[in-house]
């Protein structure tokens, strides 16, 4: 599980960008900080520890012909400089985080309390390592470099059988990495596969490519990672790191394509009235073909439809033929201001339309046997706030069903004499109150067991879809609390359609 310290969140990257120096890495953080400042922006600078005495092999360490041993001892620091990079982090206000790549360097991130650590790409598969990072409980963001999607399920297992929290961020291992080769779709089957912690991308392009980190986001990454440094006169950046003004472009890009990204409403897009007015100006409009006689059913023959449309006439979509009356004469050629009814049809077929595409958003599919069932307890037009819609899938000894809770909707209390019953959330969210328990509210994969004779209910605030395994269902075998739904006959609480 992820908490809410990934989202958002903006990495630099300084591994052994400080060359060495506690001075030069405190100028690279105070860099950062400005950028992040700037741009009101959650973000860490990154650091990268080896104990260099135990991590290269004693024979291995004067060698200048192996690719980075060179590099890590030539810019080494101890864990006190190490510390004063760490403080000036925290005084210029950003996270603090560390990638360690041996068990010391865990020891190092603990003792100095670093809010995250990171699980560099290449340390992934390192059992010791990640057992001895799984028991400090910190916060873990895991780069995925160079792994199989097999390889992450086993990284994504071990962490959550140990109820670590942590997020993972796809990479791709090739420094500098080519645009060809960065595979942004992985990010959506990461996002579908792993849904309940934070997925991020750690970008290795072109410094002057933010176009990458942009679409990183619109595939739904909360972490971005770059490294950053700094060039002097003697010190020159590698072919993926950025320099201030470079990093600088990275974030307001990556402002900009988050506003651009996000929903102006939780969970649904909004329409503006500019929006609707702009459309409205397009729209056609309906007129009187020929002289209405107030209370007249209106029919093709009586209307025309043509642009402008008025302020309170009704659209060319709004017609209903045989459907409205006229409240008012009108005259050939005048705008019809009339209103369609709302009728029990058009209730379920809503209705219908909004339980299909919540099945569609969670990956349901239905096959071509069921049954749909509308329950309705105080009739169709309050179907929206009671009531529930019922998939029935399988009805013998056994019994399967989905049923789908259209947001704000309740089903009312009941109980069930011959029926035992067990729910399991598949999507959205649920309250279920079991009388004379405390309510409960549930997640997808939880689970609820409702004995026979137990009286229940049930709500969603945003809309959910739940399994329903029991046995056999009998259609006379439901008991409900309200008098005025007891004194009904079933079907006059049930509207039946096959399949939709």
């Amino acid at each position: 599980m992820s908490s809410k310290i990934f989202d958002d969140l903006i990495i630099f990257e300084m591994a052994n960008s400080h060359q060495g120096s506690v001075e030069h890495g405190i100028n690279i953080i105070k860099a950062m900080g400005k950028i992040a400042r700037k741009y009101n922006v959650k973000a860490a600078v990154k650091l990268q520890y080896r104990e260099l005495d135990s991590f290269i092999h004693p024979d291995f360490k004067d060698r200048t012909d192996v690719k980075h041993i060179p590099r890590f001892m030539s810019t080494r620091l101890n864990y006190e400089q190490f510390s004063e990079l760490v403080n000036a982090v925290r005084e210029e206000g950003m996270i603090t985080m560390s990638t360690p790549f041996d068990e010391a360097g865990v020891d190092w991130c603990m003792d100095q309390g670093l809010d995250i650590i990171k699980v560099a790409s290449c340390s992934s598969l390192d059992w010791p390592l990640l057992t001895k990072l799984a028991k400090t409980k910190k916060p873990l963001i895991i780069s995925t470099g160079g792994k199989t999607i097999e390889d992450i399920d086993k990284i994504y297992n071990f962490f959550s059988h140990k109820n670590c929290d942590f997020s993972f961020l796809h990479c791709i291992a090739e420094y500098p990495a080519p645009l060809d080769g960065i595979q942004l779709d992985f990010i959506d089957k990461m996002n579908k596969r792993y849904p309940d912690i934070t997925i991020g991308y750690s970008g290795h392009e072109d410094p002057d490519n933010n176009m990458v980190a942009m679409m990183a986001i619109a595939k739904g990454s909360k972490i971005l990672e770059r490294h950053v440094g700094l060039p002097t006169e003697t010190i020159t950046l590698n072919a993926y790191s950025m320099n201030p003004e470079q990093a600088d472009k990275w974030v307001e890009s990556i402002v900009t394509a988050r506003q651009m990204c996000a929903l102006k409403k939780e969970g649904k897009k909004y329409v503006s009235q500019a929006e609707i007015d702009s459309l409205r100006s397009l729209m056609r409009g309906v007129y009187a073909k020929r002289d209405i006689t107030e209370g007249q059913m209106l029919t093709f023959d009586d209307v025309f439809f043509a642009m402008p449309c008025g302020e309170n006439q009704m659209t060319s979509g709004d017609f209903k033929e045989g459907k409205i009356f006229a409240t008012k004469s009108y005259k050939a050629n005048e705008e019809i201001k009339e209103k369609a009814p709302i009728t029990g049809i058009g209730i379920v077929r809503t209705a219908i339309h909004d339980a299909k595409g919540m099945l569609y958003e969670a990956g349901i599919a239905l096959g071509n046997d069921f049954e749909v069932e509308l329950s309705h307890h105080y009739g169709l037009t309050h179907f929206r706030q009671q009531g529930a819609i019922i998939i029935n899938i399988i009805n013998r000894e056994y019994c399967k069903k989905y049923i789908i809770v259209l947001p704000g909707q309740k089903h009312p209390m009941h109980a069930h004499r011959v029926k035992e019953e067990t729910f399991q959330l598949l999507y959205g969210d649920l309250e279920v109150q079991i009388e004379g328990q405390e309510s409960r509210i549930m997640k997808p994969g939880d689970m609820q067991t409702v004995l026979r004779g137990e009286f229940h209910a049930f709500s969603s605030v945003n809309g959910g879809i739940f399994e329903e395994v029991s046995t056999q269902h009998m259609k006379s075998d439901s008991y409900y609390k309200d008098p005025q739904i007891a004194s009904q006959d079933p079907m006059e609480r049930k509207t039946y359609l096959k399949k939709w």
